[in-house]
């Protein structure tokens, strides 16, 4: 059963990141489309024939993903005995949070329920407002740095394909490794730029200085070439969705 989620959320997280990587790809390049991220996900998805039904389905595809990395918060506490078991299973429970929250956001509004709308912003402020604050939020920061040298050390060392070397006979094996490089080196990418608006917002002492994705994209859209740096992110965004694909297929963390 547990695996049987694991894959379902691993298509669906792939599929949000490829949704994004469309459509911010095809604004870069002037052809419509919009500057993503998860609510113009959304967006997008309820405006198709059985816009529901997709946000239903996208809701349980994030909850299902969102309990299978419950399952392996779990599974290495009770398992491993290394002391790197604490920071995995850190990582599988900030997951469990962040992308169940997510589902069950989505799964309110396809039922026009309201959901508490806590912004980036309003929680930056009340870390702010409490003592030490700033410090707290740049220790944020610096795990989003640690999280974007992971990414690149994945891509450098291909530790990224670990998991799914152990399977045997796997369909287009190429084209999984160069998806999984350059999407997860995008991935890197994006938590180096975050990292800098938190630090930012944390010496500034400004909630205005926190961004998501979409505002990521529109930072490098602002850079000199930016347009071609935006679609190259875009498109890195659309190889890691690709890649999550197989990941789920072939691999079983």
């Amino acid at each position: 059963m547990i695996q049987k989620l694991r894959k379902f959320g691993f298509f669906t997280k792939g599929f949000v990141y490829i949704i994004i990587g469309i459509l911010t790809f095809l604004t870069a390049l002037n052809f419509g489309g919009k500057i993503s991220d998860k609510n113009g996900v959304i967006s997008f998805l309820e405006n198709q024939i059985f816009g529901k039904v997709l946000l239903l389905i996208l809701s349980l595809g994030l909850m299902s993903y969102a309990l299978s990395r419950a399952y392996k918060f779990y599974d290495v506490l009770k398992n491993e005995d290394s002391n790197k078991k604490y920071i995995a299973a850190v990582n599988y429970l900030f997951r469990t949070f962040f992308y169940g929250s997510f589902a069950v956001s989505i799964f309110l509004k396809v039922f026009n329920k309201a959901s508490s709308d806590v912004t980036k912003e309003t929680l930056v402020s009340r870390v702010l407002k409490i003592e030490n604050g700033n410090i707290i939020l740049i220790l944020i920061g610096a795990i989003f740095l640690g999280s974007a040298i992971n990414q690149f050390y994945k891509v450098i060392s291909n530790s990224y394909l670990e998991d799914i070397k152990k399977s045997k006979n796997i369909a287009s094996f190429n084209v999984l490794k160069k998806t999984g490089a350059f999407g997860i080196f995008a991935r890197g990418i994006s938590f180096l730029i975050f990292s800098w608006f938190i630090i930012s917002a944390a010496f500034y002492n400004n909630p205005q200085k926190i961004k998501g994705t979409q505002e990521m994209f529109s930072f490098l859209n602002s850079l000199t070439f930016g347009n071609i740096l935006m679609a190259i992110m875009a498109l890195g965004f659309v190889c890691y969705g690709v890649f999550q694909y197989f990941y789920g297929r072939y691999s079983n963390s």
